[in-house]
């Protein structure tokens, strides 16, 4: 398969052959669609983040799951879905326990650990998967996966129950995620409105 390889540190990005992995335990592998392209993938080229190099960095990728390994049964082969940038922590340390992943020293983060989507295809682990809804499409669903995730993990730890406004929109077509889950969650509509995004 291609991927854009990024083989030692501050090298430029090369698109080279590569094996093309296999599912293993608890994986899917995803035909990527799209893989957004955040500033991390910046310092993680200057080597400001540890890491192995060579890198397949990505840590935005979404695709269509073509292939799940025998114990996978929480997703199927033609699943639209994601994953954000931590693929798996410990679940024992003091922060995996306190609902701090991103502390655990033993994380494997999406294209540093783990190849990441700047690919033809990607492992993902199943249960660090996302399904995407049908009417989002795989570029408007890639930067929920950095972005959209980070914001959606500051309303997961927010004492919402101590405000009455919600910093979400009611008609941002991508909205619909990460605020309507929260809002599922807290079991109350959201008073706070703001216009709706447009594009043209």
């Amino acid at each position: 398969m291609k991927a854009a390889v990024v083989p030692a540190v501050s090298s430029s990005w090369q698109v080279k052959d590569v094996p093309q992995p296999q599912p293993g335990s608890n994986q899917v592998l995803v035909k990527m669609h799209a893989s957004g392209i955040c500033y991390t993938d910046v310092y993680l080229t200057l080597g400001h983040i540890p890491g192995p190099f060579p890198r397949i960095l990505g840590h935005e990728p979404v695709g269509e799951i073509v292939a799940v390994a025998p114990d996978v049964t929480m997703r199927k082969v033609g699943d639209r879905v994601g994953t954000a940038w931590i693929q798996s922590t410990c679940g024992r340390c003091e922060w995996c326990q306190r609902g701090r992943r991103m502390f655990c020293p033993y994380l494997k983060g999406t294209g540093i650990d783990a190849q990441g989507g700047h690919a033809e295809y990607m492992l993902m682990n199943a249960d660090a998967t996302y399904v995407i809804p049908d009417k989002v499409s795989y570029e408007q669903a890639a930067p929920i996966f950095c972005a959209g995730y980070t914001v959606y993990s500051g309303l997961r730890w927010a004492d919402l129950s101590r405000t009455s406004a919600w910093p979400c929109s009611e008609s941002a077509a991508l909205d619909t995620w990460p605020c309507n889950t929260r809002r599922q969650q807290a079991s109350r509509p959201s008073p706070f409105l703001t216009p709706p995004i447009r594009t043209s």
